[in-house]
C-alpha cells in the first residue's frame, strides 16, 4: 500500500510539473502572439497571424518543442527581420549588442572564438587577430566536434573564456577530421566586428598596384563607418582602388554612408599666413569595389544598390539577401529574444524585400572546404587593379 501511495505521488509530481511547464510555454507562446498581433508591419496580415496560433504553446511538449514551433510559425510571415532566438544561438548575442539600449541591457558578453559559423559548422569569417586565427582555423573548414562532443556554436565554448577547446575540424570532403585547439575569449560581439574590421583592413598590393581592403562584419552603428572613414584617411590612404567587403554578417548601415564616396564633396585647401598649404578631403575617390553574397542584408543592400544605381561602385559576388525591413527587437519573459518585422522600406521607390540586388560581376563561391580560398575576393582584387592601372594611365 505504501508503495502504491509513493507512485501515486510520484506521478501527481509529474503531472504538475507537466503542467507548469506547459502553461509557461503556453504563457510564453502568448507573448508572442501579441506581439506579432500588435507590432507587425502588416497589421491584417498579423492580426490573422495571431488569431491562427492563438495559445499554439500549449500544444509544445518540451522547450525544444516550443522553440521549433516557433520558428516555423513566424516563418509562414514571409518576410526579413523576423525570428526567434535563445541564448543558444549566437544570433542572440549579436541582437543584444546592437540593440543593447533599446532592450536596457547592460552587456551582450558571450564566449567567442572570433569566427562566423553556419549552422551547419562551416567557417564562414575568420577574424583576424581573433583565437581562431591563431588556432590556425580556416575559411572553408568544417568544426565537427568539441572536446569530443558534437560542436555547438555558443554551448561548446560557454564557460571556457581563457581555457583552451580541442576542435575537431574537417578540412577536406570525407577527409579525417585534424585536431586544433581554439581558446575562447569572453567579448562583447559588436567590439568584436569592430576591432575585425580595424585590423582586417589593409592595402594588398595586386599587380603592382596597391589596393585597399576593408571587411565590415557589421555596419549597425556609427562606430563601423567612423572606423572605415578613418582608415580610409590613415592606413588606406594612397591606395588606387577600394575592395568593402560586405558579406555575410549584420546590416545596419545609415544612408549617410554613401556618401564617404560622394565626388561632389568639395576638396578645401587651406593657406595659411606662412604660405603653406593644407588640403582637407575627406572623401574616397578612387574607384570602389563592394562584395556582396546571399548574407549581405539590411543597409548593407541600400549602400550596395545606392552606389551601384549612380554607378559609383562596381557589386562583386552574388545577390545579396533581399532583408531589408525594418526590424524591432524584443526581449520576453524568459529573456529570449523576438525579432519582428515592424515597418517596410523603399530604397528610391523601389523595394528590395525579397528581391535583393542583383551583383555587377557574379562569382560563385564554394564555401565548404574551400581551405582558406576566396574566389570572390581574388575577383574583386583582379577588377580593382585593372580599374587602378586604367585610372592611373588617364592621369599620365
Amino acid at each position: 500500500m505504501k508503495r502504491m501511495l509513493a507512485l501515486v505521488a510520484v506521478l501527481l509530481a509529474a503531472v504538475d510539473l507537466s503542467y507548469a511547464r506547459h502553461a509557461k510555454l503556453d504563457a510564453l507562446g502568448q507573448e508572442i502572439v501579441a506581439i506579432v498581433r500588435d507590432h507587425f508591419y502588416d497589421p491584417k496580415k498579423g492580426a490573422a497571424w495571431a488569431a491562427a496560433h492563438d495559445h499554439y504553446g500549449a500544444a509544445a511538449m518540451d522547450p525544444d518543442g516550443f522553440i521549433r514551433t516557433t520558428r516555423e510559425g513566424l516563418a509562414e510571415l514571409k518576410v526579413s527581420h523576423t525570428a526567434y532566438y535563445t541564448p543558444a544561438d549566437p544570433q542572440y548575442f549579436g541582437l543584444l549588442s546592437i540593440f543593447h539600449e533599446a532592450l536596457e541591457v547592460d552587456s551582450a558578453e558571450v564566449e567567442s572564438i572570433g569566427a562566423d559559423v553556419t549552422g551547419e559548422g562551416f567557417v564562414r569569417v575568420v577574424f583576424p587577430g581573433g583565437p581562431a586565427e591563431a588556432g590556425g582555423l580556416r575559411r572553408g573548414d568544417r568544426i565537427v566536434r568539441a572536446d569530443g562532443r558534437p560542436f555547438e556554436p555558443i554551448r561548446s565554448f560557454k564557460g571556457r573564456a581563457g581555457r583552451a577547446v580541442l576542435l575537431s575540424v574537417q578540412r577536406a570532403r570525407d577527409a579525417e577530421p585534424v585536431e586544433l585547439k581554439v581558446t575562447p575569449r569572453k567579448i562583447d560581439p559588436g567590439r568584436e566586428w569592430l576591432d575585425a574590421q580595424i585590423k582586417g583592413s589593409r592595402v594588398i598590393e595586386r599587380k603592382g598596384e596597391r589596393i585597399a581592403y576593408a571587411p565590415l562584419f557589421s555596419c549597425a552603428g556609427e562606430q563601423y563607418m567612423e572606423g572605415l572613414q578613418e582608415a580610409l584617411g590613415g592606413s588606406l590612404r594612397g591606395a588606387r582602388a577600394l575592395v568593402l567587403d560586405f558579406r555575410d554578417g549584420w546590416g545596419g548601415c545609415n544612408p549617410d554612408f554613401v556618401n564617404l564616396f560622394n565626388d561632389a564633396v568639395p576638396v578645401l585647401t587651406s593657406i595659411g599666413r606662412d604660405g603653406k598649404a593644407q588640403v582637407f578631403d575627406a572623401q574616397w575617390r578612387e574607384s570602389v569595389f563592394i562584395l556582396i553574397n546571399g548574407g549581405t542584408r539590411s543597409g548593407k543592400e541600400v549602400v550596395s544598390y545606392a552606389l551601384q544605381q549612380r554607378r559609383r561602385a562596381t557589386l562583386v559576388g552574388a545577390r545579396s539577401a533581399g532583408a531589408v525591413m525594418g526590424g524591432r527587437c524584443f526581449l520576453l519573459s524568459d529573456r529570449s529574444l523576438l525579432y519582428l518585422a515592424v515597418a517596410d522600406s523603399r530604397v528610391n521607390g523601389k523595394r528590395l524585400e525579397g528581391i535583393g540586388v542583383q551583383p555587377d560581376v557574379e562569382v560563385r563561391d564554394d564555401l565548404p572546404y574551400a581551405a582558406g580560398s576566396d574566389p570572390q575576393l581574388e575577383k574583386a582584387l583582379d577588377l580593382a587593379a585593372q580599374s587602378a592601372a586604367s585610372r592611373k594611365g588617364k592621369r599620365d
